[in-house]
């Protein structure tokens, strides 16, 4: 098929070729820009609208996000337990008894009531339904008696990090099955642009987390979709040999002597990358390691194996040490101060020991980045991933924790890009919405740490393609790239975070039209 954009505004974000007003498309790849359309090729004209490469989202829980969305998961994003037990006590109504009843979104940050919720709120409403809420940031889970009861756990009812596998693994698999739940996301994606995304975490470690979102069997349903040519965006995936809490040397030497093989699968198309590290965990559970103390006393510590800071460090550094000697990729959650620089200083030092060209390890989150740490990032070549969203729905969190300089200077997109870091921006969906419009703006929107238009668009496309070992042939609108595109309705630049989508082209092909 041969497919002509003709009479638009190309923005290539090719520093050799910016612009362009067509493009055409052949067998998959651009074929050229500013071409006349041979004979029957299908054309269409833009009419002045804007073209973009296809956003790369290189931070989304796609799996995770299809099965915490309606019709599996209610949205709990509410400001109170009241008004959370509320929506379950209808949910409870319209359902058949003994269902489950699932949710997302609660923020344990910001409720009314200044408290952590308890079984015994949901038992008030669910006294013979199971009942499981899960937190907005996938840290934290909340579950009624019932729940409590069938896996043996005893408590106020809400578990964190790798605890929560108590209950999470508990939840029974969607009716359809992995596959089902992916292309229907998927083609969700693509309605946003969106033609490639990182799968942040698949594997052993993630078989109790998001409801089974992030376990091993969702590689394998990936690869049913690519095997038979409908899996409609490129996925590359970080490995997950260890859980939320409890990342250790043994998991990490157990995934890397047997690592998943997918077969005869389009590298360009489904492939794994690296692996995925849990160093530390999130400010409003209290759990980044952090130089500040929190309001409560203490600083949050590593999230890895070991009895006390120094064993834990020396843990994380013997992990990302075999990551690196392995040929892998890692990319390593870290969100606290002090948990930045013990990642930052332990991929130098392994850096110096076992020099390795290329290998592309990044920071995941880098919330509380130092300039020290952001600097030896781009030192080595490596990259930060940042959630702008998670910036603008958070600063308040923030500010109550560790103050205004805290907040000023957290998720450091211009200190990073000016220290030399790659720096790729993402969603963390189904933490916030896969949408890229909205974290644009954030980038738009900061004063001290934020960016250019050009710059942040680069972060969404660009630089997930650098992250991926792909910027050759992805990332551009460039001629002999794959032809992974989409169409806005925008007219200029500056509409672009207002505009929808109106066409999305995967490989050449119309997966998106509205």
């Amino acid at each position: 098929m041969t497919l002509a954009l003709v009479n638009g505004r190309i923005l290539t974000l090719d520093p050799a070729r910016p612009h362009a007003t067509s493009v055409l498309v052949a067998d998959g790849t651009i074929a050229a820009l500013d071409a006349a359309p041979p004979r029957g090729a299908e054309v269409v004209d833009l009419r002045g609208r804007l073209v973009l490469p296809g956003v790369n989202d290189s931070h989304l829980h796609a799996c995770a996000y299809g099965l915490n969305r309606p019709p599996y998961c209610l949205d709990v994003a509410r400001d109170s337990i009241a008004a959370i037990t509320a929506q379950v006590r209808e949910a409870v109504r319209r359902a058949v008894p003994g269902a489950w009843i699932r949710g997302i979104g609660w923020n344990p940050g910001s409720l009314a009531e200044a408290r952590m919720p308890t079984r015994e709120d949901l038992d008030a409403v669910a006294p013979d339904n199971p009942v499981l809420l899960q937190d907005f940031s996938g840290h934290a889970t909340w579950v009624n008696t019932r729940v409590m009861d069938a896996a043996g756990a005893k408590g106020d009812g809400v578990f964190h990090h790798g605890d929560q596998g108590l209950v999470q693994r508990l939840i029974p698999a969607p009716e359809g099955g992995l596959p089902g739940v992916l292309r229907e996301t998927v083609t969700g994606l693509n309605r946003l642009g969106i033609t490639s995304f990182t799968e942040p975490g698949l594997g052993p470690g993630g078989a109790e987390s998001f409801g089974g979102g992030m376990g091993p069997g969702v590689l394998a349903a990936y690869a049913d979709l690519a095997g038979d040519g409908t899996l409609t965006a490129r996925v590359s995936v970080l490995g997950l040999p260890s859980p939320m809490s409890g990342a250790s040397v043994a998991d990490t030497l157990a995934w890397l002597a047997a690592p998943p093989g997918l077969g005869d699968v389009d590298p360009r198309v489904l492939r794994l990358t690296g692996v995925k590290v849990f160093a530390d965990g999130i400010p409003p559970s209290e759990t980044a390691w952090m130089r500040e103390p929190y309001p409560g006393g203490g600083h949050g510590a590593l999230c890895v194996r070991g009895g006390s800071d120094g064993e834990r460090v020396a843990e994380l550094a013997e992990i990302l040490r075999l990551v690196h000697v392995a040929g892998w990729q890692a990319g390593v959650h870290v969100v606290g101060s002090r948990g930045i620089d013990a990642v930052t200083e332990a991929l130098a030092a392994i850096a110096r020991d076992h020099p390795r060209p290329d290998a592309r390890h990044y920071v995941i989150h880098g919330q509380y980045a130092s300039g020290q740490a952001l600097a030896t990032l781009g030192g080595l070549g490596y990259g930060i991933n940042l959630q702008p969203v998670l910036q603008r729905l958070e600063s308040g969190t923030t500010r109550a924790l560790f103050g205004d300089e805290a907040a000023e200077r957290e998720w450091p997109a211009r200190s990073a890009l000016a220290a030399g870091v790659h720096t790729a921006c993402s969603s963390d969906a189904p933490v916030t919405s896969p949408d890229w419009r909205p974290g644009v703006a954030a980038l738009l929107a900061r004063a001290g740490e934020g960016v250019t238009l050009e710059e942040a668009l680069r972060s969404y496309t660009t630089a997930g393609a650098w992250q991926d070992f792909a910027e050759t042939w992805k990332g551009t609108i460039t001629p002999g790239k794959v032809a992974d595109l989409f169409v806005s309705a925008a007219t200029a630049p500056e509409e672009l975070t207002d505009a929808p989508v109106e066409l999305t082209v995967f490989a050449g092909r119309m997966v998106h039209a509205s």
